[in-house]
């Protein structure tokens, strides 16, 4: 598992940029309101937190997930691939 600190790089440098390019059309290529949206979100505080091991989820899985929770329907996470 990664530490906290480990995945704050991650999720800066790799993850949340893909992210917010994936999320962008939905809030009509508004880019501010897109990350103003992803960073107050439920999703991103359980991204943040290395125990969920969301990081290791790709960028565009995340982006679904991100734009259930914006559309209200919920937190649905994949199942967990062995």
């Amino acid at each position: 598992m990664k530490d906290a600190n480990q995945v704050s790089v991650l999720l800066g440098v790799c993850i949340v940029p893909q992210i917010i390019a994936e999320i962008k059309a939905f809030f009509c290529d508004r880019e501010e309101e897109a990350i103003k949206a992803f960073y107050s979100s439920v999703l991103y505080e359980k991204l943040h937190d290395p125990a969920t091991g969301l990081w290791h989820l790709s960028p565009k899985t995340l982006a679904e997930i991100f734009l259930g929770e914006a559309k209200g329907e919920g937190l649905e996470f994949p199942e967990e691939q062995s």
